[in-house]
């Protein structure tokens, strides 16, 4: 198994429409800002209250790049956001996903990094989908052995979805793909052969009997790494996780660990809501959002 060095953060844009490209929102703009890991940019929460959503892009205009950018919250890289080498990049751009829009909104955002400077920050849109559940979405360029690394904050609100999906450009399935927590190391690889199903454009990773949150516990990313393989090189667009539609997941384990005991429901702000048994809970007793039982957060549709 191979380690790449990273992509830079110059995308090449063979699904992106740029004529579409507008600039949503200005968030900083003036003096330049030379940033280093002592010496940050931070954005505050307000200017992410109202007029930025779910697939706009963070764009950072730069200067004298070197080295990895990386974008935080609260002291942590940002949910959704890739370690990137930005070395000569004149530009940095992260999808913002659910999670992530969530924690610019109450925390704001923090660039930092080994050395580069700043002279400019927009939210921007070219028309980019980000598809429900998607824990990072984007264009990510794959030619030869290329590598995501996805910090693990992406999976801060995993709520035991089964199945996770790579999607791509590449419309063929000849490519080599390997998920895994460390390289070189066939006990840490979540994509094997009888967990793995790979049409054109997805990679399904079935991940029954994988601790998602054990896996990631001792590490900062999860590495998913491909090669065209004698095809054309593409974009990855997005990585989800879902369950089999219908299905909640972490509904049906309260149910299976729990009989017929009532167990309490509480709102994502602490506050009990409802003392139910474990078979209500993604019923009509309760209406949509994300509710805290037995310790786990569950999404009531």
């Amino acid at each position: 198994m191979k380690k790449l060095l990273l992509t830079a953060a110059v995308v090449t844009a063979t699904a992106m429409s740029l004529s579409a490209q507008e600039t949503v929102k200005t968030l900083y703009e003036g003096e330049a800002k030379d940033v280093t890991w002592e010496n940050t940019l931070t954005i505050p929460a307000d200017q992410f209250a109202e007029g930025v959503k779910v697939g706009d892009y963070i764009s950072i205009a730069l200067e004298n790049a070197t080295d990895v950018l990386e974008i935080k919250a609260n002291g942590t890289w940002l949910p959704g956001s890739k370690l990137t080498n930005i070395k000569d990049a004149t530009e940095y751009k992260a999808y913002i996903t659910d999670a992530m829009l969530a924690m610019l909104k109450e925390y704001g955002l923090e660039i930092c990094g080994a050395s580069f400077t700043v002279t400019g920050v927009s939210v921007k849109n070219d028309g980019f989908n980000m598809p429900e559940g998607a824990i990072w979405g984007g264009y990510f360029w794959v030619e030869n052995w290329n590598t995501l690394e996805l910090f693990k904050t992406a999976f801060d609100n995993y709520t035991n979805q089964r199945y996770l999906d790579i999607n791509m450009e590449a419309g063929y399935d000849t490519y080599i793909l390997n998920v895994m927590t460390k390289f070189d190391d066939d006990s840490a690889r979540w994509s094997k052969s009888d967990n793995t199903t790979k049409t054109g454009t997805t990679a399904t990773i079935d991940l029954k009997g994988i601790n998602v949150k054990e896996a990631l516990s001792n590490v900062n990313a999860l590495l998913i790494q491909l090669n065209p393989e004698g095809g054309n090189p593409f974009n990855v667009t997005s990585i989800v996780l879902r369950n089999a539609p219908g299905v909640n997941t972490a509904v049906s384990e309260i149910a299976t660990e729990t009989s017929n005991v009532p167990v309490a429901v509480y709102n994502l702000q602490g506050v009990k809501v409802r003392d139910l048994l474990p078979s209500e809970v993604n019923s009509s007793n309760l209406p949509a959002g994300i509710y805290i039982v037995n310790g786990k957060k569950i999404a009531v549709r």
